[in-house]
């Protein structure tokens, strides 16, 4: 079975009172999704997450920890196709969210929006995503998210 790697991540930015959470509408869908795309030939997964973010939402944004990955199995033309999809925490630094018109970039994502941290998972269409996002938002609650969103990285997280 062939396989697959993508990586993607949750963008979180502080506005003092509340955390938010840059989501994606995929060009052509109708569900909420957070960025996310292949890792290209000499990327790290790290290096793609940021890439992706910017190119599907129009932010820059810094790592501050990895939250693990989703795996699942789907079908393109006939073929099953292992996937594995891996997400990282990053933090909000620039950019205007919806700035996509990138050159030369096909039309990946038709609408984004800033979304409570609170509601996030909910809103989220897949299953994998849903699971990612709560993730981040224990991770933010357990260390504090002024903590955590300053680049301190939180207890569990690896190196």
């Amino acid at each position: 079975m062939p396989r697959e790697a993508s990586a993607g991540g949750v963008v979180v930015r502080d506005l003092g009172s509340e955390l938010e959470v840059a989501v994606i509408r995929p060009h052509g869908r109708s569900l909420w999704a957070l960025p996310k795309g292949h890792v290209d030939p000499g990327e790290t997964p790290e290096q793609t997450a940021a890439r992706e973010v910017w190119e599907e939402t129009g932010l820059r944004a810094s790592l501050v920890a990895p939250l693990g990955e989703i795996r699942y199995v789907y079908q393109f033309r006939g073929q099953r196709i292992f996937k594995r999809v891996h997400f990282y925490l990053f933090r909000y630094q620039s950019g205007v969210l919806g700035d996509i018109q990138h050159a030369g970039h096909r039309v990946e994502v038709d609408e984004t929006r800033w979304v409570p941290l609170a509601r996030v998972a909910a809103l989220l269409g897949y299953k994998g995503e849903k699971a990612i996002a709560a993730r981040a938002a224990r991770m933010l609650l357990r260390a504090g998210a002024s903590l955590v969103l300053s680049g301190v990285r939180p207890e569990g997280t690896g190196d």
